[in-house]
């Protein structure tokens, strides 16, 4: 998913006109330029919205010189600033089109002015809560990447979990067809008119066979909401909202965070705005 640049060209126009330094195909350029991804860029230039030179061109292999200007929606490409953000994803709101046909997008609560803002994984219709945004393609795949990231889940279900189901919980259990589940930690947070509240922390794809444990167990899930992914935490920012990342949040999946890396970016960004 990545936010349109046909609603999000504020920032570019006011640019000097991105080149790309070395030749590449046409998607790759409007992808390093930070517009969007490879699916997305690919559309773009199908659909003739996208001009080199004088010329319109509709394939996406297309190569291009290093001096190239290229042209989207009759404006200049123009290098995107870095963003990153933590996102609420409400309730019924899905990533892409194709979760939920007819149902409102991540994109519809992001800002305008931002090019190729998309989501680090998915967080289905029915989950809400912790997300995280940006336009930075290679720290998407990093954070994605990282199979032993811990993600923290606040859960309610019908009917009392017992001490003794926590300690089958905590010991792992087999899911049909998925394998074995195991949380690093679960814990109740609160019983009451029969309905437990539970923390659960899971690592990386486990996420996924969090119902059906439960369903196993034969508690039907009422809420699920991610509360936490690596060292970002929801906290108290409300359904539909945004914000900015800091610069240990951003650097805590960069390994080698450098002088150019995004979280220096951020930290420069955050001594000019104190």
């Amino acid at each position: 998913m990545s936010k349109s640049p046909d609603r999000a060209l504020k920032r570019g126009e006011a640019q000097q006109p991105w080149l790309p330094g070395r030749p590449m195909g046409l998607s790759r350029a409007l992808m390093k330029a930070g517009y969007g991804t490879r699916r997305w860029a690919d559309a773009a230039v199908k659909a003739g919205r996208v001009r080199v030179g004088d010329d319109v061109v509709t394939d996406p292999l297309r190569m291009i010189a290093t001096d190239t200007v290229v042209f989207l929606d009759n404006k200049p490409l123009a290098k995107v600033e870095p963003a990153y953000y933590a996102f609420h994803k409400p309730l019924r709101v899905v990533c892409r089109q194709e979760d939920g046909p007819g149902r409102r997008l991540v994109e519809d609560f992001l800002p305008d002015d931002v090019i190729g803002l998309r989501t680090a994984g998915r967080l289905d219709s029915r989950t809400s809560g912790l997300l995280l945004v940006a336009n930075d393609g290679a720290w998407i795949t990093r954070v994605t990447s990282v199979v032993d990231c811990e993600h923290e889940f606040t859960v309610q279900v019908e009917g009392e979990v017992s001490d003794v189901q926590l300690t089958v919980i905590d010991a792992g259990i087999v899911v049909p067809g998925l394998g074995t589940f195991r949380p690093v930690s679960v814990k109740v947070l609160s019983r009451e008119r029969g309905r437990t509240m539970l923390s659960l922390t899971l690592r990386g794809g486990q996420a996924r066979q969090m119902r059906r444990m439960l369903a196993t167990l034969r508690h039907k899930v009422l809420m699920v909401r991610r509360v936490r992914l690596g060292g970002v935490t929801l906290g108290d920012l409300a359904p539909g909202g945004l914000r900015p990342l800091t610069a240990q949040e951003i650097g805590a999946f960069a390994p080698k965070a450098g002088a150019s890396g995004p979280a220096a970016r951020a930290r420069r960004r955050d001594v000019r705005t104190r």
